[in-house]
């Protein structure tokens, strides 16, 4: 099963839907180094999280940076060259086995115990 016990609910969210992405590029044959990296935090949340506020984007990769789900470099305060773990690869492959639909039912059941989204 898949070790998310740490993170917290909004951690899980942002988490699963960077995977989405991931597993969607490669379904779109873009290599897995190309398909794993998410440039910084402005990036994700204009693509993925745009409903959220910044600072908690930012408060959330750090999160799951400290829990080794992200890697990244800290440049002027700011999170950089982002990219999913294999560690997270890992643990995500073996509860979703890939599929998107099982990704989208996960992320709807964790954004409904999330009460600022």
């Amino acid at each position: 099963m898949i070790d998310l016990d740490n993170l917290t609910n909004d951690a899980k969210y942002l988490l699963s839907s960077l995977y989405k992405e991931y597993v969607l590029r490669r379904k779109n044959d873009q290599t897995k180094a190309q398909s794993v990296k998410f440039i910084d935090v402005e990036e994700i949340h204009k693509n993925y999280m745009s409903e959220w506020k910044i600072e908690d984007v930012e408060y959330t990769c750090a999160e799951l940076k400290k829990n080794d789900f992200i890697s990244g470099r800290y440049l002027s305060n700011k999170l950089q060259y982002i990219t999913l773990t294999t560690y997270a690869i890992s643990q995500l492959e073996e509860t979703f086995s890939d599929k998107v639909n099982n990704i989208l039912t996960f992320m709807e059941k964790i954004k409904n115990a999330i009460p600022f989204i």
